[in-house]
C-alpha cells in the first residue's frame, strides 16, 4: 500500500537523524510545494467520471443514498472533530498552536496563457479533422479543461468558494470539457467520461495522467508527517483515539440509517466504507459482497460533499483547531476532504495524512472481523 511508503519515509527521516533530515528536506523541499499547490488536481478524475457510477440507480433509491451521505458527511466531520478535542481535554495534552504553512505562490497569468492556448489549439484541431485527430486531442484538450477549471475555481472570490470549492468547479469544468470533446467527436456522454479516464482500458486520459502522480502525492505526505513529529507525539491519543472512533461512527451510523430509511440491503452495504478511500472502500465492500460501482460512487460522492461544504461548515461551526480539522477533514471525506482542506491550509496536511492512512486501516481491520460484518448485515437487513 501507498500508505507503507509514505511511513516509510518518516521511519527513514527518524533513522538518519535531524541534520541529515534536514538537508533531504531542503532537497526535495520544491518538489513538495510543487505537489501542495496543484494537490487537488491528482484526485479530482474521479470526482469526473461519477455520474457513471450513479448511472442505474433507482430514483427513489438514490434519494436515500444522497440523504444518508450528506447527513452522514456531517455528523462524521462534527464527531471526529470533536472526538479528538474530547481526547485531548481528557489527557490533558498541552495544546501549542501549529505554525502556519507558507503561503503557496500565486497562479500566474502565464498558467491561463499556456493552458487556454493549448485548449484551443486541440479543440481547433479537433474540429478540423474530428475523425483523424479527435482521438489524439483527446488528453491535451481535457487536461487543459481540468487546469483552466482549477485556475477559475481558485480565482473566484471566498464567497464563492464557500459554496462551491475549486475542488468541485475543478470536477465541473472537466466534465463538460470531456462531454464537449465528445460530442464534436461524434460519440457519448458515457463513452467522453471512458476516454478521460479509462483506468487502463483504453488509452491515457487526461484523468489518467494526473492520477498517475497521486503514488507520489501520498508518499510526499511523509515529509510532511515528519516535519511536524514533535506534535505527532504530543497528540498521538488524540489522533489514534478519533481515528479509531471515526471509524466505528461511519460504520455504525450508515447502518443504523440505512436501516431508518430502508434503503435496500446491497446498496446499504455498499454504503458502510464511505468515509475510506476507494482503493481501500472497495475491498471492504467485497468484505460484505457489495457492489463495486456503488461503493466507489458513494465514497466519491461523500468525497465532494466533505471537499466543498467541510471546511465551510468546521468554520462556521466554530471549529477552528488545525489538529482537528485536518483529523476531521480527512477522515471523513478522504483524499478529496485533505485536497480541498489544505489547498487553504496546507499546515493541516500531515494530521490530515494521518487520518487519511488510519481510518483506511482501521476500517480495513474492522471489515475483517466476523462479529463486526455479522452486527453491520443484522442491523441493515
Amino acid at each position: 500500500m501507498l500508505q507503507v511508503g509514505m511511513f516509510g519515509v518518516v521511519a527513514a527521516l527518524l533513522v538518519v537523524g535531524d541534520k541529515s533530515a534536514a538537508a533531504i528536506l531542503d532537497w526535495f523541499g520544491p518538489c513538495l510545494n510543487w505537489i501542495a499547490k496543484w494537490l487537488p488536481l491528482f484526485y479530482v478524475a474521479s470526482l469526473v467520471t461519477l455520474p457513471l457510477n450513479l448511472s442505474g440507480i433507482a430514483g427513489d433509491q438514490l434519494l436515500k443514498i444522497v440523504i444518508i451521505l450528506c447527513g452522514g458527511m456531517v455528523a462524521t466531520l462534527l464527531f471526529t472533530a470533536q472526538t479528538a478535542v474530547a481526547i485531548r481535554a481528557l489527557v490533558k495534552t498541552e495544546n501549542k498552536e501549529v505554525s502556519k504553512a507558507k503561503a503557496a505562490s500565486p497562479y500566474l497569468a502565464a498558467h491561463w496563457v499556456a493552458w487556454g492556448g493549448l485548449a484551443v489549439a486541440s479543440l481547433a484541431a479537433t474540429l478540423a479533422d474530428p475523425a483523424g485527430l479527435g482521438s489524439q486531442m483527446a488528453l491535451p484538450f481535457n487536461l487543459s479543461a481540468t487546469l483552466l477549471g482549477f485556475l477559475l475555481g481558485n480565482a473566484m472570490p471566498k464567497a464563492v468558494q464557500a459554496v462551491l470549492h475549486p475542488v468541485v468547479m475543478t470536477a465541473l469544468a472537466a466534465n463538460a470539457g470531456a462531454w464537449l470533446h465528445g460530442r464534436i467527436m461524434g460519440i457519448s456522454y458515457a463513452a467522453a467520461q471512458k476516454v478521460y479516464y479509462s483506468k487502463g482500458a483504453g488509452a491515457m486520459g487526461a484523468g489518467d495522467l494526473l492520477m498517475s502522480f497521486l503514488g507520489v502525492v501520498i508518499i510526499s505526505m511523509g515529509f510532511r508527517i515528519y516535519q511536524q513529529r514533535d506534535t505527532m507525539r504530543r497528540h498521538a491519543p488524540e489522533i489514534l483515539g478519533a481515528t479509531f472512533l471515526s471509524s466505528l461512527f461511519s460504520f455504525f451510523s450508515t447502518a443504523f440509517a440505512a436501516r431508518g430509511l430502508g434503503l435496500q440491503t446491497d446498496l446499504a452495504l455498499a454504503l458502510i466504507p464511505r468515509s475510506v478511500t476507494v482503493a481501500l472502500a472497495l475491498p471492504i465492500g467485497a468484505q460484505f459482497e457489495a457492489p463495486a460501482a456503488i461503493t466507489a460512487a458513494a465514497v466519491l460522492l461523500q468525497g465532494m460533499l466533505g471537499a466543498n461544504f467541510g471546511p465551510s461548515l468546521m468554520s462556521a461551526l466554530g471549529i477552528r483547531d488545525t489538529i482537528a480539522r485536518g483529523l476531521a477533514a480527512a477522515g471523513t471525506a478522504g483524499g478529496l476532504g485533505t485536497a480541498s482542506l489544505t489547498s487553504k491550509e496546507p499546515e493541516a496536511l500531515p494530521f490530515c495524512a494521518l487520518s487519511y492512512s488510519m481510518v483506511g486501516i482501521i476500517s480495513t481491520f474492522l471489515a475483517t472481523v466476523p462479529a463486526v460484518r455479522q452486527v453491520l448485515i443484522g442491523i441493515i437487513a
